[in-house]
């Protein structure tokens, strides 16, 4: 009898076990981000038609992401490519339990913006003394910028802890330093020039700094480019004039999730997990991406730049980093 009843809990576990399995999380940053209220939901109707029920989960952000993926065998997370590399360099071990699913959705634009300085070699000049202002210490931007302090620490490392101010939003932080002289915010955002923060710019007459820096372009995780150099509008065409374009790099969002081989071999879950992984990355991007409303052009609207202009940025980079002090 005593047989009987533990056969009897241990199906019940398994189909337990095996409906949740199905229900995959998908960590998609804060409610006001475009992860969780564009990116996710389109991501949700690609995969109900195969059957899955996933749902998108509220959280602090990439950081955050990762660390929720860690702990559900099932979940997938939406990172910043360079947050997860900066991640990554400090956590290799961890990161070791986790691999890439896709990162051509979309790529998030790196922008510097400063009201009197132009270009990365005015930045370089006065590296020593320029302030920068971030966005707050959790945010994408700011691990951005701890990454490419990796990445380019002749450059970004000089960069004292006195000269940075974390402002309490991207908003906030592109205003204070188009208040300022010899001051700079870095803010991290999809290409859509109907955004707050690039009409900001904008109207206020600010320059975006092109930093196109080689090692930055170089730089790979996981068999990944962590970044890219793209073109992509700041402002809308109009009936007589033309969109204003910015050519900076920009960072993918990747897709990661543990591989399937943690799960238990023969069991439901292992088997949706393997069908999960199989379908994400072989999917159409279309499919999983916006399909109406004003977000569907968003994911389109930036494109490669031409190699033409992106070896000029490139070189003059180098320039100016050769010539520091």
């Amino acid at each position: 009898m005593q047989m009987l009843k533990t056969i009897a809990v241990a199906a019940l576990i398994a189909i337990a076990g095996a409906g949740a399995s199905a229900a995959q999380n998908i960590y998609s940053g804060g409610k006001a981000g475009a992860y969780f209220g564009t990116l996710c939901p389109a991501m949700l109707d690609g995969l109900r038609n195969e059957g899955f029920t996933p749902n998108c989960v509220e959280t602090k952000g990439s950081l955050d992401n990762i660390e929720k993926v860690l702990a559900d065998q099932d979940g997938i997370a939406m990172v910043q490519t360079d947050a997860f590399a900066n991640w990554a360099a400090a956590n290799p071990d961890a990161a070791k339990k986790l691999v890439t699913i896709r990162a051509d959705l979309a790529n998030e634009g790196v922008y510097f913006v400063s009201k009197n300085l132009t270009q990365f070699g005015d930045v370089v000049r006065i590296i020593t003394r320029v302030k920068l202002v971030l966005p707050p210490q959790g945010s994408g931007a700011a691990q951005t910028f701890e990454n490419m302090k990796k990445v380019l620490p002749n450059v970004f490392t000089r960069i004292e802890t006195a000269q940075i101010t974390y402002a309490e939003s991207a908003s906030k932080a592109i205003e204070m330093a188009l208040a300022a002289d010899n001051t700079i915010a870095l803010f991290v955002q999809l290409p859509d020039p109907a955004n707050a923060n690039f009409k900001t710019v904008v109207e206020k007459k600010g320059h975006f700094i092109p930093v196109v820096a080689r090692a930055l372009v170089n730089q790979q995780v996981n068999g990944q480019n962590v970044y890219v150099i793209e073109t992509r509008p700041v402002t809308e065409a109009g009936f007589i004039k033309n969109a204003v374009e910015v050519t900076t790099i920009a960072t993918p969002i990747m897709l990661i999730t543990q591989p399937a081989d943690v799960l238990p071999a023969g069991t439901n879950q292992r088997t949706n997990k393997e069908d999960l992984i199989k379908l994400v990355k072989g999917m159409p991007r279309e499919k999983l991406l916006p399909k109406s409303g004003p977000t569907v052009s968003l994911f389109n609207r930036a494109y490669s730049a031409s190699q033409t202009v992106a070896k000029d940025l490139v070189d003059k980079a180098e320039e100016a980093i050769r010539g520091m002090k």
